[in-house]
């Protein structure tokens, strides 16, 4: 992917690096494209299990130039289509301002926890706990503008019940 190619605009600067660096880690040709083979590898990296001719049908959706494979653009432009939501990047960063309350410029659990709870939108603490873990990317306990604007992304997913809890 080239530096001098615009960002995205529902993708900042981090999240495009971490699709390049993905998308790298699976191109096994270093050709720059991800062909069907390489796209069930990513897949099911990220623990989506799909039938061949879905992924095929997922290469045809995203592949604009007509190679019969996806290059990175062309994955990130993808992704960045079905991100997309009704949130402004100005909206997010107000929101974002409204839960940082110590203004520390993260979000800690406990500050979502909290806005969640003021906001009463039905979210339990378990599946709370498991959208928190899965964007806190960096594993430091607190939510960047980055993450934040991932988890506002993330589609509503029912968490695995955590064995270790039970």
């Amino acid at each position: 992917m080239s530096a001098s190619e615009p960002l995205v605009p529902s993708l900042d600067k981090d999240e495009v690096d971490e699709l390049n660096a993905l998308f790298d880690k699976f191109d096994d040709n270093g050709n720059g494209e991800l062909d069907v083979g390489e796209l069930t590898k990513l897949i099911s990296n990220l623990g989506v299990i799909a039938r061949d001719e879905d992924l095929k049908n997922l290469v045809d959706a995203i592949d604009d130039n007509l190679s019969g494979t996806i290059d990175c653009w062309e994955l990130v432009n993808y992704i960045d289509k079905i991100m997309a939501d009704d949130f402004t990047s100005e909206e997010i960063v107000e929101a974002f301002n409204l839960m940082d309350v110590d203004q520390g410029g993260e979000i800690s659990l406990e500050e979502l926890r909290d806005a969640m709870k003021d906001a009463d939108v039905g979210i339990t603490k378990t599946e709370m706990d498991y959208m928190f873990r899965k964007v806190d990317r960096n594993g430091d306990g607190n939510l960047s503008l980055s993450e934040f604007r991932s988890l506002l992304r993330r589609k509503a997913t029912k968490p695995k019940e955590d064995k270790a809890a039970s």
